[in-house]
C-alpha cells in the first residue's frame, strides 16, 4: 500500500518543464513552480511519506523542497527553539527555529501546509525563494 501511495504522489509530481522557468508541480490547491536544475528523491523503505527536491542555492549550497503528508507534530522535535504559525489564505505556514545539533547554531525553515500536505522549506535557501513560493499560493 505504501508503494501505492509514494507511486500516486510521485505521479502527481509527473510535471511539463516550462522553457527555462522550471517545472510545475499540482499537490496544493495551487500549481506551484520549482528551479528547473533541482534533483528529486523519494525513499520507498522511509517510515514517512515524503518526496524531496534537492536544489542549490546562487552559492552552491543545498536546499531542500520537502513534501510530505500533514500528519507530523513539528512541535515533537526536540532541537525546536521556536515556531510562528500565521494563516495565507487556505494555508498554515510555520517559520521554524532550531538549533543544529553538531554546532549550535539556528537555522531556519517554513513549512505552507494544508489540512492533507505540507512543503517544508529548509537548509540554505534564498529569500526570494520563499518570496517566490509564498506569491504563488492563491488558494
Amino acid at each position: 500500500m505504501k508503494t501505492l501511495i509514494i507511486t500516486l504522489l510521485l505521479l502527481s509530481f509527473h510535471s511539463y518543464a516550462m522553457a527555462e522557468k522550471g517545472f510545475v508541480v499540482k499537490i496544493f490547491p495551487d500549481k506551484l513552480t520549482f528551479p528547473i536544475d533541482c534533483e528529486t528523491r523519494a525513499d520507498f523503505q522511509a517510515k514517512e511519506l515524503s518526496i524531496l527536491y534537492i536544489c542549490q542555492n546562487s552559492t552552491n549550497q543545498n536546499y531542500f523542497f520537502n513534501f510530505r503528508p500533514n500528519n507530523i507534530d513539528i512541535a515533537a522535535n526536540p532541537i525546536i527553539v521556536e515556531i510562528k504559525e500565521s494563516k495565507f489564505k487556505s494555508y498554515t505556514i510555520y517559520e521554524v527555529t532550531d538549533k543544529d545539533p553538531d554546532n549550535g547554531k539556528q537555522r531556519q525553515s517554513i513549512s505552507y501546509c494544508t489540512k492533507e500536505a505540507c512543503l517544508d522549506l529548509v537548509g540554505d535557501y534564498e529569500q526570494s525563494i520563499k518570496a517566490s513560493i509564498t506569491s504563488q499560493l492563491r488558494g
